[in-house]
């Protein structure tokens, strides 16, 4: 929260960075966006 995020960003983007080397092996732009929207459906 001291660099300017809600604790609800600040979640986002740890789980984000979590998943992003997972994210980088999926060829397929649609797939990644599909999971990358159902992450930040659940965390909100």
């Amino acid at each position: 929260m001291s660099r300017g995020f809600s604790e609800k960003e600040a979640m986002k983007l740890l789980v984000r960075a979590r998943f992003n080397k997972i994210l980088e092996k999926i060829k397929y732009e649609e797939i990644k966006n599909e999971i990358l929207y159902e992450i930040d459906r659940r965390l909100d």
